[in-house]
Parts: structure tokens; sequence; C-alpha cells
């Protein structure tokens, strides 16, 4: 096809390829155009001298009203193929034409060639994809995005909004998203954007060329949130005619004033080459390409150079290009895999700008050197030359272009009908400073909206609000100013304090202006404000609440406090801790809570002693019974038993108890005085099995005192003792009068709390009544003295109290109750509400509520406890107490038992003495079994008898008569032991077994009386 037969009707396409080691070719594709095409042969030359005639390239026109792929296939098969091209650049010039770049880059992706672009319509600046191996040498929305960075940094503003439509697409929002990320100043560990995207307003796609009255509303209603966001500075971003009726709406709303700055970008300005004229307002500020004839041959030279220094880079022997022909097409092929190779050297080249190189070349010598000469009138690479990840070229130049008024020509009547202009103010380029390329903003006098010779600041006017407070601490802390500058500090903002509320003392008439005193005021929410006050741009006074009240209705109706304040129209905004409820919300508007709070209760921490029952902590109630009841009396019974049938031991009671002493009650002293230690006297066991059982027995006791030394030493500890309440229906709470003494506690008089008490628990409220606090500080040191047992109030100020407490001795206990949050309070009906919410809302997100409350909030009374508890303390007479009592407890025992001991020998013996006929007690107690024999009751009978002298003539003669009655008895058993001895001589005839029989009661009964008269003589 002859290039004659398709000029007007086809793209410019260039193929540029090399056809040996140093030669390659390249072809171009371009939409043609009839004043072009010498310009673009002189770019060919000029970039075969630029690349020492390494690199040739070759240019090739389609039809630009209809590129379908078949026919750009067929420009492969007749013009790529043929001259063995390494390279496509292909090139675009409008709208119309960006179909056959997509052609074009999707079959040389597919064949594997790389494609060098020039397209200012190419929308995939911020898709990364290797692939298809495609860079792109034209300015892209992308640039357009660092253009528009470059101008807010010019005009130090850091808000914006974005104004774009959906048939735009996203890719200007992402891509200002991507800026705002890059820009963004990093402080540790921590990011924050230098700039901020406030708001972004999205429109339905323009349906017709001018708006009607449906779309007109459309808009403004979307324009609501621009109003709502408060943004000045507007970046625009839609075709041409749709941006001029978005301006012409923004206008009928006074959003194009001298207080707003409207930036479009090269899409909304339109080509200015082609006309400069505009139906926009003066004062308007674009971003234009440029889309020259003089840009197109820069980019044909810059290729050959990319081509060149990457077939260095390479350094290979083979031709750089496919041996590819329609033939192969048609039939599997394998994708040309050094094609990608050279696409990732060229992406990865940096170019000089053509000055520097030709300036390098120049310094050389030899027999090129008549080859390196180029022609001054060549087209050039001006800028410097690098690609991002993208295959974006990094950085291109943009024009600043701005909107002015027509210039004063001809008659009146006929230049009223005269358009505004687009005139060129300045220009946005690479340059290169300390080996570095920054982009740089060049500017002239710039008209703005308003014809203002300023820029506007970029945000609202400052406004003036008056802040009414209370102090309620850690949130607003009342603080003197620093005594030789009168200057606040660090986190505090002058304020206007209640001379009667103050605690200084030398205040003098100079000092108290109608009742107030020049102070400061910080804590929570004072940074609270000091960040509402930079987001919404307001300068503020802020002051104390003349009648110190947090604000509650009467019986009218009328409110008090912080409320009336907001209601007479005295003060804007309100401050500090306020509690929302439904009560407030009656009167007045509550933004959404900055914190979430509650109501709890505190009490003081009473230093205590160690637990009366901790000698019995080591072990629970169920070890207990089993070591001293269960296993203490088993074992004990169980070696008597052992004993009792041992041969060795007591044999089954054969063994004399006066011989060996044992019995079960001395089995239980063994037992115990084993499992303490005890130095005491006592009897030992004889029988082997009961000797192994008691050893084993020992075994258990050193066992269970090691244990249970070693875990005493934990319980051995003081125990500070506190009402323990569980929450607001604590039945000491609910029920204070059952204590004795009564359960006192309180709140403070009309605050949120004691409003809530009051309509939730109106019986417990009014108990409380008569102990209510006046403040705080006042509740904390009557807790501390015992004049009331707990406090219930907010819990954040609680929390905060009981943490920063000096002697650390203040506790708060129990479930969080009525759970609520703080909020700025403004009047009913305000817009304040809106802008407080949405700036809270933005702080909740970014962290800077929980880093406000992490410094504000935290005490530091678990620390000095943590250091506290690292040393040992003294064990006081109130810390052993533990001990005293089981002393006191033992002696007490031993008195229970001696008197059961005197019962038993004054009257339980005579009745046991009746039942125990063989002994039995004695296996139980040797002392008792003694205590039953005959023996035992003459004993007792003497030590009375000792005890007991007569000390009258009457008992003497008693004593007598006894005696005398026992001479007599002795007399008659003498006479009795005759008369047997008689008998036994006259039946000695008798049989010696019987006789023996007969003669052993005599006996015995002659040594039980021999024994007796030797005790009673």
């Amino acid at each position: 096809m002859a290039v004659a037969n398709i000029l007007g009707q086809q793209l410019t396409l260039f193929t540029l390829f090399f056809t040996a080691r140093c030669q390659e070719h390249i072809t171009i594709v371009a939409p043609e155009r009839q004043t072009v095409a010498n310009d673009i042969q002189s770019a060919i030359e000029g970039g075969e001298r630029a690349t020492m005639y390494s690199v040739t390239a070759s240019v090739f026109y389609i039809d630009k009203n209809n590129p379908t792929p078949n026919q750009t296939i067929e420009v492969f098969c007749d013009n790529v193929f043929k001259q063995n091209s390494s390279v496509i650049l292909s090139i675009n010039y409008e709208t119309e034409t960006s179909r056959a770049t997509e052609y074009i880059t999707n079959i040389a992706s597919r064949l594997g060639y790389p494609v060098i672009s020039w397209d200012p319509f190419f929308q995939g600046a911020l898709e990364a994809d290797d692939d298809k191996m495609l860079l792109q040498l034209s300015p892209t929305i992308y640039h357009e995005c660092k253009a528009m960075v470059l101008i807010m940094e010019r005009y130090n503003w850091t808000e914006f909004t974005i104004v774009t439509s959906e048939d735009m697409g996203l890719d200007f929002i992402d891509c200002m998203d991507l800026m705002v990320k890059r820009t963004s100043i990093v402080q540790g560990y921590l990011s924050k954007p230098r700039y901020t995207k406030i708001a972004t307003v999205i429109l339905p796609k323009q349906r017709v060329a001018y708006f009607d009255d449906w779309e007109i509303a459309d808009t403004k209603k979307s324009f609501q949130e621009l109003i709502r966001a408060k943004s000045r500075i507007v970046l625009l971003h839609a075709i041409k005619e749709h941006a001029a009726n978005i301006i012409d709406v923004a206008k009928d709303m006074g959003l194009v004033d001298q207080q707003y700055a409207w930036v479009l970008t090269s899409t909304s300005v339109g080509d200015i080459s082609i006309s400069t004229g505009t139906g926009l307002p003066a004062g308007m500020l674009g971003v234009s390409q440029n889309r020259s004839i003089e840009k197109v041959t820069e980019a044909i030279v810059t290729t050959s150079r990319l081509v060149a220094e990457a077939a260095k880079t390479l350094m290979t022997l083979e031709p750089l290009n496919p041996d590819l022909s329609c033939n192969t097409l048609q039939s599997p092929f394998s994708r040309w895999q050094t094609g990608m190779e050279l696409y990732l050297a060229m992406k990865s080249t940096n170019l000089r700008p053509s000055s520097e190189a030709n300036a390098g070349r120049g310094r050389g010598s030899g027999r090129f050197s008549s080859r390196r000469q180029t022609n001054n009138n060549d087209p050039q690479t001006r800028y410097p030359v690098s690609f991002t990840e993208n295959g974006v070229v990094e950085n291109e130049e943009l024009f600043l272009v701005n909107v002015r008024p027509p210039k004063e020509q001809g008659t009146s009547s006929r230049r009223r009908f005269v358009l505004n202009q687009w005139d060129t103010v300045g220009r946005i380029y690479p340059k290169v400073e300390n080996r570095e390329t920054v982009l740089t903003i060049e500017t002239n006098e710039i008209i703005w909206p308003g014809l203002s010779a300023s820029p506007p600041i970029g945000r609202p006017e400052k406004r003036f609000f008056r802040i009414v407070t209370k102090e309620e601490e850690p949130f607003v802390n009342f603080v003197a100013p620093d005594e030789i500058t009168g200057q606040c500090g660090h986190h505090a903002v002058p304020c206007f304090v209640n001379s009667h509320h103050l605690k200084k003392k030398n205040l003098t008439d100079a000092d108290i202006t109608n009742g107030t005193v020049d102070y400061c005021c910080t804590g929570f929410c004072i940074e609270v404000l000091q960040t509402l006050a930079e987001k919404m741009n307001f300068e503020f006074v802020i002051y104390e609440v003349p009648d110190g009240q947090w604000g509650i209705p009467d019986e009218n109706g009328t409110w008090n406090g912080l409320v009336k304040e907001i209601l007479d129209d005295k003060a804007d905004m309100i401050l500090t801790a306020f509690v929302i409820n439904k009560v407030r919300n009656t009167a007045i508007d509550l933004s959404s809570p900055f914190l979430e709070s509650g109501i709890t209760i505190m009490v003081s921490i009473r230093k205590g002693a160690i637990s009366p029952y901790a000698f019995l902590e080591p072990y629970d109630f169920y070890s207990w019974i089993l070591i001293l009841i269960f296993s203490v009396h088993a074992t004990g019974a169980s070696i008597f038993i052992f004993e009792w049938l041992s041969p060795s031991g007591l044999d089954q009671g054969k063994t004399s108890t006066v011989e060996h002493k044992f019995s079960l009650f001395r089995s239980f002293w063994l037992i115990w005085a084993m499992l303490f230690g005890a130095a005491v006297s006592i009897d030992v066991p004889r029988g082997g099995s009961s000797r192994f059982l008691a050893n084993v027995w020992a075994l258990f006791a050193l066992v269970f005192l090691a244990s249970y030394t070693a875990n005493l030493a934990a319980f051995m500890i003081t125990i500070d003792e506190y009402y323990n309440l569980s929450g607001i229906e604590d039945w000491r709470l609910l029920h204070p009068t059952k204590l004795t003494p009564h359960f006192k506690f309180s709140t403070i008089r009309n605050s949120s709390t004691d409003v809530n008490l009051q309509i939730t628990y109106p019986r417990m409220h009014k108990y409380m009544t008569k102990y209510s606090q006046p403040d705080v500080s006042t509740a904390k040191q009557n807790l501390k003295n015992h004049s009331i047992h707990a406090f219930i109030y907010d819990a954040n100020v609680l929390e905060f109290v009981a943490g920063r407490d000096e002697d650390c001795a203040l506790l708060t206990v129990g479930r969080w109750y009525a759970m609520s949050g703080y909020g700025v309070g403004v009047k009913r009906g305000s817009p304040l509400r809106e802008e407080v919410n949405e700036i809270i809302l933005n702080m909740q997100h970014a962290g800077e509520i929980e880093r406000m409350q992490a410094f504000w909030l935290s005490g530091a009374c678990h620390a000095k406890k943590d250091k506290k508890n690292k040393k040992s303390n003294k064990i006081g007479i109130l810390n052993f107490i533990s001990a005293f009592i089981l002393l006191a407890a033992g002696v007490l025992l031993g008195v229970i038992l001696l008197i059961l001991e005197h019962l038993y020998f004054k009257s339980g013996r005579k009745c046991l003495k009746k039942y125990d006929k063989c002994g039995c007690c004695a296996l139980v107690s040797l002392s008792m079994g003694k205590s039953l024999t005959f023996e035992q009751s003459v004993m007792e009978a003497i030590d009375i008898q000792r005890k007991h002298k007569c000390k009258d003539p009457i008992c003497e003669m008693n004593v007598w008569q006894a005696r005398h009655s026992l001479d007599m008895a002795l007399l008659k058993l003498k006479h009795m032991q005759s008369d047997l001895d008689a008998a036994l001589e006259n039946r000695a005839a008798a049989a010696d077994g019987d006789s023996a029989a007969e003669a052993s009661c005599p006996k015995a009964l002659a040594f039980d009386i021999g024994e007796n008269e030797t005790v009673i003589s």
C-alpha cells in the first residue's frame, strides 16, 4: 500500500529496527497529518544522528477513521515483519484514534514486541503490567496529580476536595490518594498526611450538552457535601463540556468566589492549542499538556536513544528482532522472548538530556567523530528520562494555564460577547539539582477568583466562638500562668476563671475583672478543643460557667449551669466532661461521644492485718478434714490395733499394762507429737508393724510440715480491706441501714450522676442526699477519713483520681453503670454539631483519642504498688494475730478439758465403773483404767485423808470409829483365815488338784489383805 494513497486517512506508524549486531530498526505508527510529515521525517533523521546511525526508523500511516484489527495486522505483515523491526513506536494525537493504539498494543504484546507509546489519552498510568511491554512517554493523569500536589505546596494549601464524574473512572481519585500517601510526614512509627482529602463528589455522567433542570438539581444536591466539608480548594476532573456545566452550577451556589480555588485537569481544560476561548469565570486555574508536534518529534528522538542504550546494555551478537512473518502467524509460534529483555532494558534506562549527551560526545575523538556531529536544529530530549514501575515516564513537562478576562477591543457593545481566555502563566518541568531530578514550578502573574491578585488561603476564614466549661480533672484543669512570663504552658490555653473558685490567695483587685481572673486551662478536653479549632478554623475564648453548675432544669423547666449559657446565647459550645443524657438532649444538641464513660463507685483502702485464719489458708477445708481428722486418727487407731495384735506388743491384752504402758490415747499422743515435732515424753510401740507404721507417719509429717511451712509464707501478708461493692445494685447500697453503723455513700449534688440516680433509684437517692459532696476533692478527703464509705460518680474521673492518689489509698469497685459518653454541647439546630461529629470520628479512626486518653487519664498507683511489693515488710502484732488466736484457742480448749476431767472424777467415773467389768477402758486410756480399780480408789482415799485432816473433835471421833471398824474387820479376817487353814488340814486326803484349786483363793485374798494392810498402816 503506497503512502500517498492513505495520506489524511491513516495513523503514523514508526518502526525502528536493528538489522545487524550494531543496527536496530523502529517502526512508527501515527495518525496521518499532512502538516507533520516533514517534521516526523526530520525527527527520524535526528534520531539516527543522535544514535550514531545504530538505530534506523521508518514511518507508516494508518487510517484513523476505521482502524480495525485486520488492518493493523496487515501493517505488521507489510511493514514490521519485512523491516525486521525491534520496537514499535505508537503515536496518538486525539481521542478518536485511541482505539488504534489499543489494537497495536495488544497485537505487539501477543507477538512479544516492546511498544513505546506517546498517547496523551493513556489511561493505564497506575497499572503495573510488564506483560504488555508498554512504555509511555507522554504526560498522563499521573503527572497531572503530581502537578496538583506541587501547586498546593506552592500556595500552602493542605486540604482539598475532588469533583469528578462517573464516566472518568476512579483513576484521578486513586492517583490523588497515592500522592497524599507519598507526601505523608513520618514521625517515628506514625505517619501524618501533609495533605488531606476532605471530600469526594462523584457526579453522574452527562447525558446532554447542557444541564437540564434535573441535572442542575442533582448537582446542587451533590455539592452540599462540598459545602458541609468547608472545602476551599476544588480539583476538577471531567470532560470539557461537563466541566463547564459543573462550574456554572457551582457559580450559582456561590462556590466560585474569592474564597475558592478551582484547579482543572487537562481533560477539563481541553486543547487550548485549538482555541483559548472559554466560558469559564476568570480566576480558574488549570493544568495543560504540551501536545504540539515538537513533543512528538522529541518522543521519536527519545525512542531512538532508548533503543540504542538498551542494545548496548544487552551486549548481544544476535540481531534484536524476531524472525516472524505472516506465514508464521498462521501456525503455532512462540512469543519473542528477547523482546521482554529489550523492554526491561529500556525500562531501566536513565537518559540524560540531549544537551548533556552531546557535550559528552563532543569531547571525544576518533574515526567516528565525523558521524557524531549533530544538527542544532534536530529535535532533542530536553529533560531527563526514566520510568516508574508502571512503565510511565517519571517526570514530564506541563503548562499552568489561567482563565483571564478578554482584552478590551472594539466597541463596548461587542466586548460583552467576547469570551474569557486561557493564558499560559507558568510551567511545571523536571530539573536536575545535585544530580537528582526534582519537579519544579515556575509561574507568572495569576488572576484568582474575583479578579484577586492573591491566592485564597485554602480554608474558611476564621470564625470566633465562646466556649463555656467547668473544672473536672483531668478533662479541664485550672492552672496558674507562669509567674515570670505570664504565659500558659504546653497543652494549656488562656481562659477566664471565677475568682471565688480559685485557691490562689494573693489575688488583688487588679487581677479580678467582672468577677473573673485571667488563668490557664489544660486537660483532655482542652486538647480536643485545640484540634477542633485547627480543623474547623476558628478562634475562641473559654470561660468558666458563672454559677459553677453542670446544668439541670428546675420545677418550671428553667435550666442553670452550662446548659443555661447555651440557651441564653452567651456561649457557642460546651466543652468539658459533659455527659450525654436524655434530659440534656431535650434542651440542646450534643455531638457524638468523644470518650466513653459511665458511673462507678470509689472506696478507700483500709490498711488491714493478716487474716485471723491465715494459718488455715495453706490448705482448703476438705484437706484439713482429711489430714487432721481422718489421717491422724485413722493412723493412730491403726498403730494401736497393730500393737494390740502384735506378739511383741500388747499381745491381745496378755501383756501386763505395768510392763508395757500403751493405749489408744497414747497412740494418738504419739501421732500428734510426731506430726508437729513436739519434744514431749511419749510411749512408743513395741510391735514391728506398729513401729513401721509410725515411721511411715513420720515421713508423712515431714512432707506435710514442709509443704505447710512453704505455703504459709504466702498467706502471712497484710490484706488491704475495703468495701468490695459489686455495683450500683449492691445490697449495702440498696439497704444501707441494715449495717451497724449505717453504710454512708454520696455523690455530687446536681451532677449528671445525681440526676441519673434520682430517676433510676429514688429511694437510694433520698437516703444519700444528706451525705452529698460539693466536689470530688472533698469527697476524696472524706473517703480517706471514713466520713463516708463510698462515693458514686463519673467513672473516668474516679479512675483518674484513684490512679493519681498520693497514697494510692483509693480504689474503684464494681461494674460500670449507665454507660454513656462525653459530648460537645451546641445550640439546637446548630450546624456546628455535624462539623464536630466528623472531626471527632476522624480523631477516633486516627487513634488520636486513644493517645490522648493514655496521656491524660493514666495513673501511677499501680507502678508504685509494684515497686512497694519488692520490699519486705516487718510483721507487727496485728499481722501475727492468727498465731495468738490459735494459742488462745488452745488455752480455752485446755480449760474445757480440765472441767470435763473434774466432772468425770466426780460423777462420771461411778457410772463407768458399773459397766467396765473387764478393764476395757484401760485399753483406751491407762489413766482411765487405773481410776476404775480398787487400788486406785484406796489411793485416792488416802490422798483425800492426807489433804483433808480433821480440825475438830467430832471429825476425830469419826476417824477413830472408822479405824476401829477397820481393825475389827481385820481381826475377823484373821479368824476366818485360821478356820480355813484348819479345814484344809482335815481334807488333806483330798486330791492335790482339788486342794490346790481350793487353796489358790485364800492365798490371793491373803495377798490382797496383806497389801491393804501395808498401805493402810
